[in-house]
């Protein structure tokens, strides 16, 4: 560890009671490393506890410890720590919970991250999160086979199974030391990366259907509206890594998914190859995220949104 991630270390190892914050909506990677930090403390004779203001995802069930999160209470907890939180307002309504605690740290690998923490650590370059984790947990010698399951799962969820261009030489090397303990890597990446339900597969099959594209095949957008969810039984949990068979289409440069969440309230996820920045067009409309990938919340018409979208696409490209 450097000495900016041992000092995150240090507050960890002095607290004994730590409450670890995802961020609200949680993926893959933000539910892998609360889970994983939490069974090291406890099992280090600490009181750690996994919150979040959303459930898990039924795709995320599978990680161990996944029942085991709480929502925000009124408790002042004496550490409050975030991961794969890149602000304040992406805890959602467990933001209160996290400032009311004594000390607050946050570790983070969002290159749009504003520091929320009393100390933040950050490494925008990390594939996942869930690389930040293990160099923490690893250099402070609590990593088992059941924590080392958790992180190779956040690893695979948010490096795209290791294809995504964040992916590097250390992702890999760190995948190759977790593989070391006794987990099973094929499991965790097909429940991960390849398990579809019946349902999430007819919704997949419905809205890819109707895929649109623009600028002769540069953008893409797919739309999950909440008729598709209905019809489905699904939610828009379930649109989790479908973006990618849009931005896989040769000649899109950009793909959005468009998700209505509710009345004129879309939930949208961006994706983009090398002539734009997914980032910027999400911090366009008051989001974030990564170069290639990043999201945002947008309220208005649906078609409004769409022609707000392409634009800010447009602009950047």
């Amino acid at each position: 560890m450097n000495d900016k991630l041992q000092k995150i270390a240090d507050m960890l190892s002095s607290a004994k009671d730590i409450a670890v914050f995802c961020h609200t909506n949680p993926d893959g990677d933000t539910i892998a490393c609360a889970l994983a930090v939490c069974r090291a403390l406890n099992n280090a004779g600490k009181t750690a506890i996994p919150v979040c203001d959303s459930p898990v995802p039924e795709k995320y069930a599978f990680m161990e410890g996944a029942e085991s999160f709480t929502l925000p209470d009124k408790r002042a907890h004496e550490l409050a720590f975030a991961v794969d939180s890149s602000d304040l307002s992406r805890l959602g309504g467990a933001g209160k919970c996290f400032l009311s605690a004594k000390r607050r740290a946050a570790v983070d690998h969002h290159k749009s991250h504003e520091n929320f923490a009393q100390f933040d650590y950050v490494e925008a370059d990390a594939s996942a999160c869930a690389e930040i984790v293990f160099l923490l947990l690893d250099g402070m010698g609590l990593i088992d086979d059941r924590v080392a399951a958790l992180l190779f799962a956040g690893i695979v969820a948010d490096s795209g199974c290791f294809q995504y261009p964040s992916t590097t030489a250390r992702t890999h090397d760190i995948a190759r030391r977790l593989m070391a303990y006794d987990i099973d890597a094929a499991d965790i990446i097909y429940r991960v990366h390849r398990r579809l339900t019946p349902n999430v597969f007819a919704l997949k099959n419905r809205v890819l259907s109707r895929c649109k594209f623009y600028d002769d095949g540069a953008i893409a957008v797919l739309t999950f509206m909440r008729s598709d969810f209905e019809a489905t039984s699904t939610s828009p949990a379930d649109t989790e890594g479908m973006i990618a068979s849009a931005i896989d289409v040769d000649g899109v440069e950009v793909a959005f998914a468009v998700s209505e969440v509710a009345d004129k309230n879309f939930k949208v996820s961006v994706r983009t190859k090398e002539r734009a920045d997914a980032s910027d067009i999400a911090y366009a409309f008051g989001g974030g995220g990564h170069s290639r990938a990043a999201g945002c919340r947008m309220n208005g018409f649906y078609e409004d949104v769409i022609d707000k979208l392409l634009k800010a696409a447009r602009d950047r490209m």
